[in-house]
């Protein structure tokens, strides 16, 4: 997702519409959120105290959530009478040389333990059995019995 520095340094949210590049005002748009009182004031929450990137950095964790649902819920009706949208045609005019950030994109990576740079668990993973084959596996084996056929040709003999 990308946040970009809107007029007024309001952070808006960054949406490719067919229509064009836009920026979702975060704090206007709230109102989308009629239902979801938790997204509503989540995002409420982080901007209240003015419009910094560090805020948003730093509570990621719980805002990603409802800045995905605010994106999917522009990209899917951009028409939302709730939902404000400023086009973005010229970002360099927003920055300025005490805040020259006019955009920051933010990438959510696995976390550090799921991180496997030798791809040895992904290859367990390949390799192993799917849950389903594993079950009828162990099923057969439960049902498996040992048969001797010499036995059963000493008694088919007559003595």
């Amino acid at each position: 997702m990308k946040l970009v520095r809107m007029d007024g340094d309001r952070i808006g949210l960054f949406v490719l519409l067919p229509k064009g590049a836009y920026a979702i005002d975060i704090a206007n748009s709230l109102g989308v959120f009629p239902h979801d009182p938790l997204s509503n004031g989540l995002l409420n929450g982080a901007l209240k105290d003015g419009h910094d990137w560090s805020i948003i950095v730093k509570h990621w964790v719980h805002l990603r959530w409802p800045l995905k649902k605010l994106l999917s819920i522009a990209l899917a009706n951009p028409d939302t009478p709730r939902l404000v949208l400023q086009p973005l045609v010229d970002a360099t005019g927003m920055a300025s040389a005490a805040n020259p950030i006019i955009a920051i994109e933010v990438t959510d990576i696995e976390s550090v333990e799921d991180h496997d740079p030798t791809g040895r668990r992904t290859m367990e993973r390949q390799f192993a059995l799917s849950p389903g084959k594993q079950a009828a596996q162990t099923q057969a084996d439960e049902n498996a019995r040992v048969i001797d056929f010499a036995s059963i040709e000493q008694r088919r003999r007559p003595l």
